[in-house]
């Protein structure tokens, strides 16, 4: 077993703003040889060991520090105040918004909003056709001098900004197209004409993530999330003081985040014996996951003030790259004992 002292002492020269080169030098040797030892263990006792979890865990942390490695979280609050801020410093103005679907159109729709311009996807852009405001009297014309904006919310590779330049191509036109994204990957080569903020990946969008499974882009692929408050709607105020009521509730509970992508783990605070109702809810809505831990406990009372431990443990047991967490309080005690980044889906903050 790792020394504990060692390890913390890794961790807070890893966690240094500024570091001399033997000092880098000498973190990602100590990241080689642990990510070699935990690899072997893993290979010799299997993936679902508690206590070789753990080690693991702490050695992804402090590689995650070292590389300055980290979940970056952008919520839907913050895209609407940062391209109000974006556009204020647009160069020229633009005659039509083109917005690349679905994300692409978020920003595409407030900065149309702003400027009081039409607003359409390239597809319908190749058709002449767009959403304007009913008291607009102009509408746009494929004319030589049209100035057109062509907007993301994030740019990576390009690919699919090119692909949409290609397609409005089609219509023969001849005009000018500026691209834009909100967020870039590559500070020195945005692939875009403007954009405004730098994050690398890996990076969560609130409006993207039932169907970007962030996860992949750390080796370890694993994703688990809450159930209660999460895939459906938090249970109801005393319900589960009476086991009728429960039961009920479990079976017709509303639905609320379900991801388009299969998840490796649910992990709830329910208690085994309602397992049954549970998957079938599941099988209902279409959820696809690997595996459902549910609490092995007899009564609800054994749960008083634990829900966070059997997270933990649960967490500690499989290993996630991230965990969907619905209460802030259980959210932050379990980013604080385990060091996996959790999203809080009631406040929308990334503990990371």
């Amino acid at each position: 077993m790792i020394n504990k002292r060692i390890t913390d002492h890794f961790k807070g020269l890893a966690s240094k703003e500024k570091r001399n080169k033997f000092e880098d030098n000498f973190l990602r040797l100590y990241s080689s040889i642990e990510n070699l030892y935990i690899k072997l263990k893993i290979k010799i006792y299997g993936a679902e060991n508690k206590n070789l979890n753990r080690i693991y865990i702490r050695a992804r942390h402090i590689k995650n520090l070292i590389g300055r490695e980290k979940f970056r979280f952008v919520a839907l609050e913050d895209a609407l105040i940062w391209t109000s801020e974006w556009l204020k410093s647009f160069p020229a103005q633009y005659d039509i918004i083109v917005g690349i679907p679905r994300s692409g159109m978020l920003i595409a729709s407030i900065i149309a909003l702003k400027f009081g311009k039409p607003l359409t996807t390239p597809d319908l852009f190749a058709k002449n056709e767009f959403w304007l405001s009913t008291k607009a009297a102009r509408q746009p014309v494929f004319l030589k001098s049209m100035k057109v904006l062509l907007v993301d919310d994030s740019v990576t590779s390009g690919k699919t900004m090119q692909e949409s330049i290609d397609v409005m191509r089609q219509t023969g036109a001849v005009f000018d197209i500026t691209t834009a994204a909100l967020i870039t990957s590559d500070a020195s080569n945005p692939k875009v004409d403007l954009h405004y903020k730098y994050l690398k990946h890996p990076r969560i969008f609130e409006w993207n993530i039932l169907h970007n499974k962030t996860a992949s882009f750390y080796n370890h692929e694993r994703i688990a999330l809450d159930m209660d408050g999460v895939i459906c709607e938090n249970c109801p105020p005393n319900t589960d003081a009476n086991e009728n009521a429960y039961k009920q509730w479990i079976r017709t509970a509303k639905p609320y985040l379900i991801p388009s992508f299969e998840i490796d783990a649910i992990v709830s605070c329910r208690l085994e014996r309602y397992r049954k109702d549970t998957e079938k809810w599941l099988r209902d809505h279409n959820v696809r996951y690997k595996k459902l831990i549910l609490w092995n406990i007899k009564s609800k009372k054994q749960r008083k003030g634990l829900f966070a431990k059997h997270k933990i443990d649960a967490i500690l047991q499989i290993n996630p790259a991230i965990f969907w967490e619905s209460h802030l309080g259980q959210a932050e005690q379990i980013w604080k004992h385990t060091k996996t980044p959790v999203l809080c889906i009631d406040n929308w903050i990334l503990f990371n």
